[in-house]
């Protein structure tokens, strides 16, 4: 009994504090805030901008800025969000942040799509940075020869590779190194490069921590590397103008009563907030622009739709050299975008093969991936009347092929495909109605670019692809193929790609349409196409448009069939030492603040996996129907896939699961509600389960057939002998196995920090980005890690021996029993 009652403590206690964080992450949080909330992205790594202090605590020019607007700005209350540099603009397309503050400046793509404040709130410049000896002047001409240190694809890499193919004769060495900021100049200090490229700001905090002597040189073209100035970054639709306009007058308050430069050199050392008359007037004039060009609607705020897309579709959607979403599609959205002035359209990027369940589930209004006719897309989804770009399938061949060459041209010759592809479906229907002229199928799990390019070198004879990836491998490799029509082209994808919207989207899909119909007319969709494609792929001819008439003429006489009634779904669019040891001991209190949610997804997920285990044993060991070949399946694919996948899948699945259900049973769970700790669980404990099944079986199965038969000779039911007999001896043998289960759990949920849970990990991540030691963070985490295994493992000792006393005893006295009668 008194096991009982410590158990049920220990399973009140874990619910109680499942509870308690759910009603920290937002589950039943109903108070009334008049305040409107808005959401802060920022890096947490970017010293002195934003990073955590040695008290854990958020801090930085930037943080204490926005406290202050804060302060200033009753309206609204600012919340703080972490996540990875290359992550913030994602998110604040996707909606995630209202706004982002990261030392972020200009380029010519940001500018296109977000809306800056109106002046930089600080001026910093890129500058040369070398050692002393170097001499007190230095010119990127006094570098010829000599090396700098660089971020491959960085603003400062692209400018020095275009300085080298300007100069020829005063080439610098550039050596690429995947590293921060202050490491890079670290190795300046060093030796190891003889300079680098970087804001003043960076090398005065590196100068400042690290205790080093650096000097700055001025680079007389640093316009070319990015102009001098930070902004904060909005989203460019009406709501967030509002905003905008808000926090700039603030920011213009801050300026005149010299809270801005009294900040500046708190963080800076001087002030460089103050604006130069070269920066007022080339800002006025963009300001001026966007005026005239949107005029200034601040009090209506625009609809947004998200659009679901993968970004690696390229020419139609990729990411640039500068990690910007760009391509033909995107450059239609965004055209659409400014031409209606009562609706925004932001991107959400997912796998390929997720875009129709995020539709199905709500996370997308419309899906733009080169999408066109295929299987029973038609009969699910809305299509756009017409297609945006009609691209054909072709057989794609090296430049020493014959002209015009058909199917049957190629038998016995190879074809690259990827298995399962429309292209590789036509080509085993081919050759299973012509089997004379049957061609050679070789299948590749890869991506177009890759095939083409295998055709090229002559790995295959042929394969089929859209006109569109054969003209960008064409482009961006600089080779010529062929390419030979395909007479019955339609078997593998009708020409055409289209916007797919949900059935019940249709005023959004009519609206995007006539827009289209715009662009089309005035040559604009004509212009992209040539950007991307190198040609016009956009004219309709006459059997498209039969055809899509037709189509839509069928729909509409459906919808009148079905009383034209339209469902409308109420869903969202939703001191200078290299190592420093010291400074250990005062990392590893703040990794300890931690420490609870690290043990609290051990405990939780430990117990989902014991319970969850031990029933899949009994399961299988009964080989019960159905359940036990289920089981199998499950405990084969959790033993087979990665920890982090099966997180990922949990992470991005489980809210669509719930979307589903709302739509399905009426509820209204709020999906961003749920904290993301439930997910770690889920993934978690269900892993955990999987290898628990298998040890608890093993361990069953080694008991003693001679036990349990002498167990069931004096009378015990199945239950007794189970839990008198079976469960102690197997116990024994399972302890070790489960101990070193717990132990892999526990270094497992150091993945949680993937999907934004901060656990000690994440701690040690956050805290290496604001001081720069990363190795002395990571040590101070391996060494909790590890003294906590420590723990486990003489607790797991401490348990086998009480298990194995337990045993003896009742060992002896079913010896006395069985002797007394």
């Amino acid at each position: 009994m008194r096991i009982k009652h410590k158990l049920r403590f220990s399973i009140n206690m874990v619910f109680l504090m499942i509870l308690i964080l759910m009603g920290g992450s937002g589950f039943g949080n109903h108070g009334v805030n008049a305040q409107e909330t808005v959401k802060v992205g920022v890096s947490a790594q970017s010293k002195p901008y934003n990073y955590y202090d040695e008290n854990n605590q958020l801090t930085g020019f930037e943080i204490e800025l926005l406290e202050e607007i804060d302060q200033r700005l009753e309206e609204y209350v600012f919340e703080y969000s972490t996540t990875e540099f290359a992550s913030l603009f994602a998110g604040l397309d996707a909606g995630t942040f209202d706004i982002i503050m990261n030392n972020i400046g200009e380029k010519t793509e940001r500018r296109d799509k977000y809306l800056f404040s109106k002046y930089p709130y600080l001026i910093t410049h890129n500058v040369i940075i070398t050692r002393p000896d170097e001499g007190e002047v230095v010119t990127l001409a006094d570098l010829a020869g000599k090396s700098i240190g660089l971020v491959a694809g960085s603003s400062q890499a692209i400018f020095l590779e275009q300085y080298n193919a300007e100069h020829p004769d005063q080439l610098i060495k550039l050596e690429y190194i995947d590293a921060d900021a202050s490491t890079i100049i670290r190795e300046v200090e060093s030796g190891r490069y003889d300079a680098t490229i970087y804001s003043t700001t960076y090398l005065n905090d590196v100068k400042d921590t690290f205790g080093i002597n650096l000097s700055g040189h001025p680079i007389e073209d640093e316009d070319a590397i990015q102009p001098p100035g930070t902004y904060a970054l909005y989203r460019d639709d009406a709501k967030s103008l509002t905003l905008r306009n808000a926090i700039d007058e603030v920011l213009a308050e801050m300026r005149e009563d010299g809270f801005l430069a009294t900040l500046s050199e708190k963080y800076f050392g001087q002030d460089d907030t103050k604006l130069t008359t070269d920066i007022l007037e080339k800002n006025d004039l963009i300001e001026a622009e966007r005026v005239a060009l949107n005029g200034e609607n601040s009090d209506e705020v625009e609809k947004n739709y998200v659009v679901g897309t993968s970004g690696q579709t390229k020419p139609l959607n990729f990411f640039n050299d500068n990690n910007e979403l760009v391509g033909l599609e995107i450059d239609i959205i965004q055209e659409i975008d400014r031409r209606l002035d009562d609706v925004s359209f932001s991107f959400e990027l997912t796998e390929f093969a997720s875009l129709f369940a995020g539709l199905d589930a709500g996370s997308f209004d419309l899906l733009a991936n080169n999408l066109g006719e295929s299987g029973d897309r038609r009969e699910r989804f809305l299509f756009s009347l017409y297609p945006y770009v009609i691209t054909h399938n072709v057989i794609i061949t090296g430049q020493d092929a014959d002209d015009d060459l058909k199917i049957e041209d190629f038998a016995g010759k190879s074809f690259g495909v990827v298995p399962a592809s429309p292209q590789s479906l036509f080509l085993e229907a081919w050759n299973e109605t012509n089997p004379e002229s049957a061609v050679k199928i070789e299948y590749v799990d890869s991506d177009p670019s890759t095939i083409i390019r295998d055709v090229y070198n002559g790995r295959f004879d042929a394969t089929i692809y859209a006109t569109t990836y054969l003209y960008d491998v064409e482009q961006t490799f600089g080779i010529q193929l062929k390419a030979h029509p395909i007479e019955n082209e339609d078997e593998i994808r009708p020409p055409g790609s289209y916007f797919i919207y949900r059935t019940t989207d249709v005023e959004l899909r009519d609206m995007m349409d006539e827009v289209l119909a715009e662009m089309r007319e005035d040559g604009t969709l004509a212009t992209i196409s040539e950007k991307y494609l190198g040609q016009d792929d956009t004219q309709l001819t006459e059997v498209i448009l039969d055809k899509n008439n037709e189509i839509e003429a069928e729909r509409l006489e459906q919808a009148v069939k079905e009383n034209d009634e339209i469902i409308e779904e109420n869903t969202n669019s939703s001191n200078g030492k290299i190592f420093a040891p010291e400074v250990i001991p005062q990392i590893i209190p703040a990794i300890l603040d931690k420490l609870p949610i690290t043990l609290l997804m051990t405990v939780v997920s430990a117990f989902i996996g014991l319970v969850l285990g031990f029933a899949i044993a009994l399961v299988k060991i009964r080989e019960i129907p159905i359940l036990s070949q289920i089981f199998s399946v499950f405990v084969s694919f959790m033993r087979g896939t990665p920890q982090l996948v099966q997180l990922f899948l949990a992470f991005y699945g489980f809210p669509l699961i719930v979307r589903w259900l709302n739509q399905q049973m009426g509820w209204g769970i709020d999906v961003n509600g749920i904290p993301t700790l439930l997910y770690v669980f889920v993934a978690l404990g269900l892993n955990e389960a999987a290898y628990n099944s298998e040890t608890f079986r093993a361990a069953i199965l080694s008991v003693n057939k001679i036990e349990i038969e002498a167990a069931k000779s004096i009378g015990l039911t199945n239950g007794q002998t189970m839990r008198r007999i079976i469960l102690p001896s197997a116990l024994i043998v399972a302890i070790p196995n489960l101990g070193n289960s717990l132990i892999s759990l526990l270094k497992g949920t150091s993945l949680a920090f993937t999907v934004t849970v901060i656990d000690i990990m994440g701690q040690a991540r956050i805290i290496a980005g604001s001081n720069l030691r990363f190795f002395e963070a990571y040590i101070a985490v391996a060494l909790i890690y590890w003294l906590i295994c420590i723990v486990i493992e003489q607790l797991i000792k401490r348990l086998e021996k009480r298990l194995n006393v337990d045993q003896k005893e009742v060992e002896h006295i079913e010896t006395i029993q069985t002797e007394n009668r």
